[in-house]
């Protein structure tokens, strides 16, 4: 028997590297779904907001959370959305009428969330790089930082000292973490390039797609750039050109937010209207 997420679902498609065009062989398939909980779930005591699969490769939310992320800008969400039609797996009335209503979401604030989430990706990168040139190779200890022992525990001379210690201990407790748990392919890439050329080519995609949302007043998913987003997935760029493109893209990102024609703040008005009116569909059924 099938769950309600499914017998109840209003959009599924295609999402990540197979939706932008930028899978390869053995590239994972993940989607994307929307459904609309049954009466309990919407005004009776059941709450549900999403189910994933084991590994988490699909993805099935509630409309209302569906909703409340696309308002909020999250590129992911907004996605599925703007869809090759070719990726869409699944769709009914309901979906038909969410997709239409897709332009109510977009906003200034969605090229910034773009932009969060490179930046995301770039302070990551650049955080493993680090570790790959100029690796910790032993713990930090207290008195490094001005710490003495009195009555049997380290004290520290002041708060800023201890803070110190505290963060140098985190990043610490980072790096053994990402050497003991680093994905085996991303550690060759690493180890070839001096850097995650996945995450890099991530990077440019959002930086690109956010320009795109922002100039065009559209997300353009299935990416007409592809090979060139491969071509640095394969290293393409050293790492000083790509933090300097990205660098460049983000300051022109920046800009483009400033003098977009698209409005400050997604239209919640419109997006509340098309949730209570899909939801009062589903209940009157």
């Amino acid at each position: 028997m099938s769950e309600f997420w499914e017998e109840n679902l209003i959009l599924r498609t295609l999402s990540g590297s197979r939706a932008h065009g930028l899978a390869r062989e053995g590239s994972d398939t993940d989607t994307r779904g929307v459904c609309i909980p049954p009466a309990r779930y919407l005004i009776g005591f059941g709450h549900f907001e999403q189910h994933e699969s084991e590994g988490g490769d699909h993805v099935t939310y509630a409309l209302a959370k569906f909703v409340r992320l696309a308002l909020q800008g999250n590129p992911n969400i907004l996605e599925s959305l703007f869809t090759h039609e070719d990726d869409i797996q699944f769709i009914n009335d309901a979906g038909r009428e969410l997709i239409a209503a897709r332009d109510c979401f977009l906003s200034k604030q969605v090229g910034e969330r773009f932009m969060g989430y490179a930046l995301a990706q770039l302070k990551r990168m650049e955080r493993h790089h680090r570790w790959l040139v100029d690796p910790p190779t032993t713990p930090p200890r207290q008195e490094e930082f001005g710490a003495v022992i009195d009555g049997g525990r380290y004290r520290f001379p002041n708060a800023d000292r201890q803070k110190a210690y505290d963060a140098a201990l985190k990043h610490w407790n980072h790096y053994r973490t990402w050497r003991k748990e680093r994905n085996p392919a991303r550690a060759e890439l690493e180890e070839k390039h001096g850097y995650d050329t996945k995450h890099a080519m991530h990077l440019i995609r959002l930086l690109k797609m956010g320009e795109e949302v922002l100039t065009l007043g559209t997300v353009i998913v299935r990416r007409p750039d592809a090979e060139w987003l491969l071509g640095i997935r394969d290293g393409a760029l050293k790492y000083e050109a790509l933090v300097q493109l990205a660098g460049e893209m983000t300051s022109g990102l920046s800009k483009e937010m400033t003098v977009s024609s698209l409005p400050d703040d997604p239209d919640e008005s419109a997006a509340e209207q098309l949730l209570v009116r899909l939801h009062r569909t589903r209940l009157c059924e």
